[in-house]
């Protein structure tokens, strides 16, 4: 089955980024401090999905997908774009920027024009929104005229949450990589996430 397949790959990735990712970094700045615990926490919401599936609670893995993507493009902002005011305001949460926004700054600072954050965000956001707040997406696909639960799910549709939940983990583990200020660690950790699914 392809779900068998993929559930296969999500355990590379978890046991890849544990294996090469365990190291000092330097996290003297609080911005880097901030970024490092949230591709750390992806990482964790990565490996709590694949635990998720095995357990057939599709719903609760479903919820996190939004979660895990969030807390990406937050490490993002604070790693590439916050300023040490916008910082102390976001450890205040009191910072008043929108998901929108922040994707826009982090792509405008690394100088990409409608980027994979764009796009997620555009492919995706409101399904993801939907599965995390109990909207219709997330309701449709547990339920038919008998059951309700787990036995609904299509396989393309479980198949597909665990490959988003694969590759924020990988983006992560790649931006936790730059960190290490390793340059072997970093062309190790491209080399990984270009090789995933094939």
């Amino acid at each position: 089955m392809k779900i068998d397949h993929e559930l296969e790959e999500q355990e590379k990735i978890i046991h890849w980024l544990n294996e090469n990712l365990s190291c000092a970094y330097d996290l003297k700045e609080r911005n880097i401090q901030l970024a490092h615990s949230c591709f750390d926490l992806v990482i964790e919401h990565h490996a709590a999905i694949c635990l998720l599936y095995k357990s057939g609670l599709f719903g609760s893995m479903f919820s996190l997908l939004r979660v895990e993507f969030e807390t990406f493009v937050n490490g993002l902002w604070l790693f590439h774009v916050a300023d040490d005011h916008q910082v102390r305001r976001y450890e205040k949460n009191d910072l008043n920027l929108g998901f929108g926004t922040k994707v826009n700054m982090i792509e405008n600072r690394l100088g990409i024009s409608e980027g994979a954050l764009k796009i997620i965000k555009s492919s995706s956001w409101s399904i993801f929104n939907d599965f995390t707040h109990g909207g219709y997406q997330s309701l449709v696909r547990r339920s038919n005229e008998i059951h309700t639960g787990a036995v609904n799910y299509q396989e393309k549709d479980l198949v597909s949450a665990l490959r988003h939940a694969g590759l924020f983990a990988l983006f992560s583990g790649v931006q936790l990589a730059s960190m290490a200020n390793d340059d072997n660690l970093v062309n190790k950790a491209l080399a990984f996430y270009k090789s995933y699914g094939k």
